[in-house]
């Protein structure tokens, strides 16, 4: 996916979870609970020994919704975002700016975010050809940063990811701030619900979120 589509589609989808589990079940059980909630941008954390066999499963379930958009996370070289690319994953996310990796998706016109916490290092994804950044970790680095990046890099799109709280003050924060989305984990993913099993409920939550972000934001 062109970063420009994946830019254009979080002007209607602003939330974004992000989402790992060791279990390929319990991975599509909470995918498959995002999307009847309303999300239709999910970014799969690559961690463990068995990522790639998990997303792999995960998008060949998720044809059935040719809507929902698919990525992953965690990508630290092109190595890796060429066997998830080959797999099926829309956008590539990486933790940090990796010029390497960038590169690679640039040149194949794959939706690249990069993780960046410095103006010197949004400067450096610009630069790079990034047309969208991760401020990671947001709730430590803060919504003032966003805003800071807007006034000197109006260009840059902006996806804050970690910590974010999915209440009407924890987004508006974010939006105000001149963000285009926010990525969310454990804040949007009740453990003890997916422990239980409970996805009925994990699905409620994530519709309110989404609810929230799009009465607000729409």
């Amino acid at each position: 996916m062109r970063i420009q589509d994946f830019i254009s589609l979080t002007s209607d989808h602003k939330i974004v979870p992000v989402f790992f589990n060791e279990s390929a079940a319990i991975t599509i059980q909470t995918m498959e609970a995002s999307y009847l909630g309303g999300v239709r941008i999910f970014e799969f954390v690559n961690r463990g020994s068995n990522g790639i066999e998990t997303f792999t499963e995960a998008v060949k379930h998720f044809e059935k919704y040719p809507d929902y958009i698919i990525g992953v996370g965690t990508i630290y070289d092109s190595a890796t975002a060429r066997e998830f690319v080959a797999a099926g994953a829309q956008f590539i996310v990486s933790p940090g700016l990796v010029p390497e990796l960038g590169s690679y998706c640039i040149q194949n016109n794959m939706a690249y975010i990069p993780g960046i916490a410095t103006i010197t290092e949004a400067t450096t994804a610009m630069h790079l050809g990034c047309e969208m950044i991760k401020i990671f970790p947001a709730n430590v680095i803060g919504s003032a940063f966003a805003k800071a990046v807007k006034s000197v890099l109006p260009q840059l799109a902006i996806m804050p990811t970690g910590g974010i709280i999915p209440t009407s003050n924890g987004l508006e924060e974010w939006f105000n701030a001149g963000v285009n989305c926010v990525g969310m984990g454990s804040q949007l993913f009740d453990k003890n619900k997916i422990n239980k099993g409970d996805f009925e409920n994990l699905q409620i939550d994530i519709q309110q979120a989404v609810d929230i972000a799009t009465q607000l934001y729409s």
